[in-house]
């Protein structure tokens, strides 16, 4: 199950990066402010080494540096708290205030299913991966 996740948020990071950087306009980038961009590089960092992090997981690989992964489940699991909290207040702000034509309840109620789901199931795999290494011991390669 975890190599078919892998392939999944491998598939998906690559998928977000194209829409991120390929199909959206350059206005957009250029309206967004200094602390959104920064955000959004953060982010795509953490979701990088969380993806290398799920691939090492569910193919039994050793990712240097060893340390790094253990400290960094909670750095992620900081972000996917961020990220799910995000989304669920703009669930709750589309239920309080209903725009008029705007059917988009079921779609953001599904996704924020997908996200926490994605979430919870990408720390995990990072936090298993870390404790792994942390409980082997160093090997004389």
């Amino acid at each position: 199950m975890w190599k078919a996740f892998a392939v999944l948020y491998g598939l998906i990071f690559v998928f977000v990066l194209s829409l991120a950087f390929v199909t959206l306009p350059p206005e957009i980038a250029v309206q967004l402010s200094s602390a959104d961009r920064a955000l959004f590089y953060a982010g795509l960092a953490v979701e990088f080494a969380a993806m290398i992090g799920i691939f090492a997981y569910a193919f039994d690989l050793r990712v240097p540096p060893l340390s790094f992964w253990r400290p960094f489940s909670w750095v992620l699991a900081c972000w996917c708290l961020y990220t799910s909290l995000a989304d669920a207040w703009d669930l709750v702000t589309l239920i309080t205030s209903p725009q008029p034509g705007d059917e988009g309840l079921l779609s953001a109620s599904f996704g924020l299913l997908f996200l926490l789901l994605l979430n919870y199931f990408g720390w995990l795999g990072v936090w298993r991966y870390g404790r792994r290494i942390a409980q082997q011991p160093a090997s004389m390669a």
